[in-house]
């Protein structure tokens, strides 16, 4: 068994963007507050409740019953194909199943709202734009619209219509909508910071506040909520605690161009030189970065079958930590070539980073099944099942990977054993690869430099 560890094409320049991140970070100011994460999806889609109407005969009901039970099995049947299909990449016939599963149950309040959102995915018209197709924006809205009718407490659906309305520049409904969202779920995070961008949009700029500080509260780990906060401090003057977001928005995701330019003046009226430069570094940096990202953008827009191609711009994303693009490029990466087992391992790190650990389970297992002497995928689903606190899974997989692995893979096992807090795992293992002559780290095997082609 070994370990596989590939290198990305821009890990040195995100390596450095990273570095830079940490030291802004801590450039002046007091630290941004770092309140308790929550999670910011909304519950688990319920069942819609039977239809009223007067009550059928016996024998009519009986008839009825067979097949409204036999239309609602065909519909779960299509709705659970659908989902699978995305899980392979295959958007454009998942949309298919979940129209199907719709049309079989008009009260499958699931399906509507699956639907809507991957219209409003492929409405995006390219890689890079913000260019959509409104016809298909347009369903997508409807369907999701219809969702919310369906189950009316379900704050996601509510989340979803105001994000897809702010996108169709409607404010006013999507101001409505959200404050539904954030009214039916307060640690909705995404609601929250869209909720603050339709505020800020409109010149509210204390209630933007107050909706960016919420979503903060909710996630702290959000970046974007962070440069939010930013902007809107600077329009109320408080120059000192703008400099404070923009720094743990970059700490936090050291890719985005307009945070750098942001702090850099915020830091020049401030008079402090030591961190305008190093946010002058980081613009450099990042300028680097987008170089690359823009090269692996135009190799896809010219060749989208290229399964390699979108692949890299995927991994791109990943390495910087931005799960959400990342996960679209490897879904349409696998969609291509459904056999990349590296496409399947990093799409299950991302999915596990945003906690969908359903289909970040598939991908991993996927991974290893396609890659069975390859260790990272089975490491990758020890601290998924840490994340999920299955220990019986961890328990059995930790048990098959010793059965087999050799002194450095024992290693690498007892390495993330202690890292999920598995102690008496990782001092058994740590013996007994020591016992195989492993007293350290091994160090891993350098790759050969990227090009453009790798």
């Amino acid at each position: 068994m070994k370990t596989v560890r590939p290198v990305f094409p821009s890990a040195s320049v995100a390596s450095a963007l990273v570095a830079l991140g940490a030291a802004l970070g801590a450039c002046g100011g007091s630290s941004a507050p770092a309140p308790a994460s929550a999670s910011g999806s909304g519950a688990a889609a319920a069942k819609p409740g039977a239809p009223k109407g007067s009550a059928p005969t016996p024998a009519a009901a009986a008839k009825t019953d067979g097949k409204g039970a036999k239309g609602a099995a065909s519909a779960q049947l299509a709705y659970q194909t659908g989902l699978q299909l995305l899980l392979k990449g295959e958007p454009e016939k998942a949309l298919g199943e979940f129209e199907r599963a719709a049309q079989l149950d008009p009260k499958m309040s699931e399906a509507f709202f699956e639907l809507g959102k991957l219209e409003v995915h492929l409405s995006s018209q390219n890689v890079g734009s913000q260019a959509r197709d409104l016809d298909i924006l347009d369903k997508g809205l409807a369907a999701l619209v219809k969702a919310c009718e369906l189950e009316p407490a379900n704050d996601q659906y509510w989340y979803w219509v105001g994000k897809t309305e702010y996108v169709k520049n409607d404010p006013e409904k999507a101001r409505e909508h959200l404050q539904k969202a954030v009214e039916l779920n307060p640690k909705h995070d995404m609601a929250w910071r869209t909720l603050g961008r339709v505020q800020k949009d409109a010149g509210e700029m204390e209630a933007a506040r107050a909706s960016f500080e919420k979503a903060i509260e909710c996630a702290p780990r959000e970046s974007r909520s962070y440069f939010q906060l930013g902007q809107t401090l600077e329009a109320l003057g408080d120059a000192a605690g703008a400099r404070v977001a923009y720094e743990k928005a970059i700490e936090l995701n050291p890719t985005e161009p307009e945070v750098f330019g942001r702090l850099t003046q915020v830091c020049a009226r401030l008079g402090d030189a030591a961190c305008e430069e190093r946010a002058r570094e980081g613009m450099t940096a990042w300028t680097e970065y987008d170089k690359q990202l823009q090269r692996r953008k135009h190799a896809v827009n010219q060749n989208p079958s290229d399964a390699a191609a979108v692949r890299r711009l995927g991994e791109m994303y990943f390495e910087v930590g931005n799960w959400d693009d990342a996960v679209a490029f490897l879904l349409r990466s696998i969609h291509i070539d459904p056999k990349d087992d590296r496409a399947h391992f990093y799409c299950g790190i991302a999915l596990r980073k945003l906690k969908d650990y359903v289909n970040a389970t598939n991908h991993l297992k996927e991974a290893e099944f396609l890659a069975p002497d390859n260790l990272d995928p089975k490491l990758e689903l020890l601290r998924l099942y840490a994340d999920t606190q299955d220990d019986a899974s961890a328990k059995e997989l930790v048990a098959g990977i010793e059965t087999q692995a050799a002194g450095e893979s024992l290693w690498f096992l007892a390495e993330v054993c202690q890292e999920i807090g598995r102690a008496e795992d990782a001092t058994r293992l740590f013996e007994k690869a020591k016992a195989m002559g492993v007293t350290s780290a091994p160090k891993q095997a350098e790759e050969p430099a990227a090009t453009e082609e790798d």
